[in-house]
């Protein structure tokens, strides 16, 4: 008869089945010292942060949740930053600084401009006042040398007229033998444009007649039409007024 197998664990004693007791479980294992030190380091990171989140929240004044910190933290990182009391007083000193320099350029270029109109205007009172005591001083022995003085002054249309008419203007002056001496006692001008101007002047005429021992002294006003002419200040219209 063939040998019956056993079971695992089963001795064969005589006829009779005895089944051998299974070994114990092993012991659980215990942690790793290791891992229990990092549960714990992470446990205390934790808790700082949680800590720290606190404070920030404390500190902006935000709802005590995750949301709200992080809504907070966004809204502090965008807003734009309030300038110190330092930038805007260095701000307020360099507007200061460039006002002043735009004024101070503004009176210089404005200084400039007022001192060469007055020197214009100056420029056209004198070539008026020349030619007008060119025109009235006459001396009877050298009456054409005189009228050509005042010609030399003139200019445009006025110039031609007086040529037309000078040789007879200077047979009369001869013929009379009279002389006369002109001074201007005031001088000043009316309107004025880059190269021209009108200019009042004020004069007075001393005639001498032969057999006269006391001049005769005649006071007029005259209005004189001052060009520029090929560079040179020239008199373009008389015009003599009560």
């Amino acid at each position: 008869m063939p040998r019956r197998k056993l079971p695992a664990g089963a001795t064969d004693a005589g006829d009779r089945l005895v089944v051998a007791p299974s070994p114990p479980p092993p012991p659980p294992l215990t942690e790793i010292p290791e891992a229990a030190e990092v549960a714990e380091a992470e446990a205390r990171a934790e808790a700082a942060r949680a800590r720290a989140l606190r404070l920030r929240q404390q500190l902006d004044g935000a709802p005590g949740d995750d949301n709200g910190a992080e809504e907070s933290a966004r809204s502090r990182r965008w807003r734009p930053r309030r300038p110190s009391r330092k930038a805007m007083a260095a701000v307020a000193a360099v507007g200061v600084v460039c006002a002043s320099l735009a004024g101070s350029g503004y009176l210089v270029w404005h200084h400039r401009g007022v001192a060469q109109e007055r020197q214009r205007s100056s420029e056209f009172a004198a070539a008026a006042r020349n030619a007008i005591v060119t025109m009235m001083t006459i001396d009877a022995s050298k009456a054409r040398e005189d009228l050509q003085r005042f010609v030399d002054d003139t200019t445009g249309t006025f110039k031609v007229s007086i040529l037309m008419g000078g040789e007879d203007a200077v047979k009369a002056v001869e013929q009379s033998k009279v002389n006369s001496t002109g001074s201007v006692q005031a001088a000043a001008v009316q309107s004025m444009s880059q190269d021209s101007a009108v200019v009042l002047v004020a004069a007075k005429s001393e005639i001498i007649k032969p057999g006269q021992a006391k001049p005769e002294s005649r006071s007029m006003r005259i209005v004189v039409t001052v060009e520029r002419d090929a560079g040179q200040l020239k008199i373009s219209r008389l015009e003599f007024v009560p």
